[in-house]
This record gives structure tokens, C-alpha cells and sequence, in this order.
């Protein structure tokens, strides 16, 4: 199935009704009279594809949304009043736009006097007494609608794109900042927001499973890359490599032993069976390939959709994977990474990121061919 975003009216409120059904069976389920959801990933998973996000520095919005059991508000200052009316046509969609003024923040006000009973009301960040909820918002996310997962087909084709078309440009030379911020301009471009960046070169790709680029290391040789991009309230992430130099056969057998592994973790998340099985081929993989002792030095994925991850899966944490919901698993050997998302639906993995002009390392697990991206030498 070929999935394309349609972005009328007409089927963003087909998407958001799904949503609020969910948000309200959940509200019984609770015994709550409300939610206020502050959180920016939730405002855009609530309003199918919309933004309250103003600064990347905090996880809350400036319009937050607060759904009852028979009606929907969003609630803002004056000064994002004209904003979320005639872009994010929040009352189009079917919302009642509050808003207060700037000086005088009234929305508790606006929960008390819209919420009967406000110690019956749930929140999903820590706010004035409310009960938090966010541990029950989540998991609403998991099962995407065809909508999303076209949303996400878009961001993964972007955001992989854009990675390889930048990272092949880049020269030994260069610093680990000018190539971040290179790379913020090819994707930025393509209007995707950057949510993470590691950026590792050299000894620190081989050392630091989190390299986040730093303006005194100068790329010689080895370079690591992974982002995690944002489209419409939807995070994925993805890693590619270059070596400069002459091919390096011990190198590119370790780069596809971790293909290996991603694959065989990859193959065994399926709806209805529980996740923790992705998780211990992972760690059965590691330990055939003769790779035991990286398994414990880094979390190997976990699910994701409107946050970086949903969850790492551990074996005190982990859950039955429903249809359509993204994960992603990012297995490392000392110097070499593979990483992209995908959703597990009922004919398999769909990659949401995927090679698109890197060369590809062919896979069959379990009857699952995979298409995996290669290291890239440049001489």
C-alpha cells in the first residue's frame, strides 16, 4: 500500500475524531472529567499534524488543549490567539479558541471554570495539582493511523535523503560544529526540524556510544552521524557512516555485522507479540556474531512516534506491539552503527528512514528481505 498525506479538512478531522474518541474512552477508564494536555507532541498528535512548539528548549507548548467529555478547547495568551486561528485553524478543526491576556496567564482558571470537578481533571506534565497522566496519553500514540504513517514516510524520505546527500560532502578538515551545522541547513531546507544531533568523528565514534559534536575535534578519517528528525509532531532517527581512505575489509565486516544485528532484531517485532522478543534477538545476535561484550554499553531502540522514543525496551520494561507502531533499534560495535525506524505492520517492517543514494547491504531474516544502507569509503 502507497501511503500519501491528505491534508484537507475534511481528513484531518476524520484523524482527530479517532483521537478524541480514545482520549475520552481512556477519560472513563480513569474516572476523569478532563485532560489538559501541555505537552507540544501532544498538541501535535491531538490535532493531526499541528504546532504550539515556540522554544526546543521546554517539552510545553504555548496552547495547551483541554479535552472534556463532550468538548474540545485550546487555550492560549492573546499573542498566539491569531497564530493558532489562521494557521493552525484550530477551530476549523472542530476546537473552541480560548485566550487570555499576556500579563495575566488564566489557564487554570480556564480548567476550573470549563472542568466540573478540576481534582478530577489529568494532566501529562506536573501542573498545578492536576493529576499527572502522561503514562496514559502515550500509549494512545502507538497505533498510527494510515495518515501518520504517511506523514512518516514523508519525514523518513526527507530526513534520509538529506543526511546522505549532505554527508558525502563533507571533507576531512571540517569540524564536528561546521558539520552539524551543515547538516541543520540540508535538513532545515526540507523542513525538517532537527531534534538530536550526535556528530562523532575519528577515536570518538569508536569510543562515545553519544557524541555530540564538539567545535575542537577535527574530522580526519571516520565519521558517524545520527539525527533524529522531526515532521508534523513525528520523530525518527537515523545514522549513517563515511570513512575516508582506502576500503577496509575488517571494517566493513564489523559495519555489516551490525547490519546483521539491527536486522535480526528488526524481524522478530510483529503486532501482537510482545517487543521484549526484538530485544533479546538483539542481544543473541551480539553474542553469535562474537560481539557479547557491546551489548551492555548502549540501549538497543525501542518504540517511537511522537517522541524520541516511546520507550526503551528492557526486560523490566516492554510491551505487546500493536499495529503500526514505529520502533527503531540502534545496535553499536566500537567504531560502527546502524540505525533506521520503522513500523511494524501486519506485512512486516515498513522503513520510515531508509537508504535512498547510499549503497545497500542486502539481508534475508526470517523470510524478511532488508535493504540496509552501507559504509560509504571516499578516497
Amino acid at each position: 500500500m502507497k501511503y500519501v498525506e491528505d491534508t484537507t479538512l475534511t481528513a484531518r478531522k476524520a484523524e482527530i475524531e479517532i483521537k478524541l474518541k480514545s482520549v475520552r474512552k481512556m477519560l472513563d477508564e480513569e474516572g476523569l472529567s478532563g485532560v489538559l494536555l501541555m505537552r507540544h507532541n501532544n498538541f501535535s498528535w491531538i490535532t493531526a499534524g499541528g504546532r504550539n512548539i515556540l522554544t526546543l528548549y521546554s517539552e510545553q507548548g504555548v496552547a495547551p488543549v483541554l479535552i472534556t467529555k463532550d468538548k474540545q478547547y485550546v487555550l492560549c495568551s492573546i499573542i498566539e490567539e491569531p497564530r493558532m486561528r489562521e494557521e493552525e485553524i484550530v477551530e476549523e478543526l472542530g476546537f473552541k479558541l480560548l485566550y487570555h491576556p499576556w500579563y495575566d496567564n488564566q489557564i487554570l482558571k480556564m480548567v476550573e471554570d470549563l472542568c466540573d470537578e478540576q481534582h478530577k481533571v489529568g494532566c501529562d506534565i506536573h501542573f498545578a495539582g492536576l493529576k499527572m497522566i502522561n503514562d496514559k496519553i502515550d500509549p494512545l500514540h502507538y497505533s498510527l493511523q494510515d495518515n501518520e504513517i504517511a506523514r512518516y514516510l514523508h519525514l523518513g524520505e526527507q530526513l534520509s535523503a538529506g543526511l546522505e546527500e549532505f554527508i558525502v560532502t563533507v571533507r576531512p578538515g571540517m569540524t564536528e560544529f561546521e558539520i552539524t551545522g551543515g547538516l541543520a541547513n540540508a535538513l532545515w531546507r526540507r523542513g525538517i526540524d532537527q531534534v538530536l544531533f550526535m556528530v562523532s568523528a575519528d577515536e570518538r565514534a569508536y569510543k562515545h556510544r553519544h557524541g555530540i559534536p564538539m567545535d575542537n575535534v577535527v574530522l580526519k578519517n571516520h565519521l558517524n552521524i545520527s539525527v533524529n528528525g522531526r515532521y508534523k509532531g513525528l520523530i525518527t532517527t537515523v545514522t549513517r557512516m563515511v570513512h575516508f581512505g582506502p576500503k577496509d575489509d575488517k571494517l566493513i565486516k564489523q559495519y555489516e555485522d551490525t547490519c546483521e544485528i539491527e536486522c535480526r532484531s528488526i524481524a522478530a517485532i510483529k503486532p501482537g507479540v510482545d517487543d521484549i522478543e526484538g530485544y533479546r534477538a538483539c542481544k543473541k545476535a551480539y553474542e553469535d556474531l562474537g560481539h557479547g561484550n557491546m551489548w551492555p554499553l548502549h540501549g538497543q531502540g525501542g518504540a517511537q512516534s511522537y517522541n524520541n522514543r516511546d520507550y526503551i525496551i528492557t526486560e523490566t520494561n516492554h510491551r505487546v506491539t500493536v499495529k503500526n507502531q514505529g520502533y527503531c533499534f540502534n545496535p553499536v560495535i566500537d567504531g560502527t552503527k546502524t540505525e533506521d525506524g520503522f513500523i511494524a505492520t501486519e506485512d512486516g517492517p515498513l522503513f520510515i528512514t531508509k537508504p535512498i543514494s547510499f549503497p545497500v547491504v542486502e539481508r534475508e531474516v526470517d523470510g524478511i528481505h532488508f535493504s540496509r544502507p552501507g559504509l560509504v569509503f571516499i578516497t
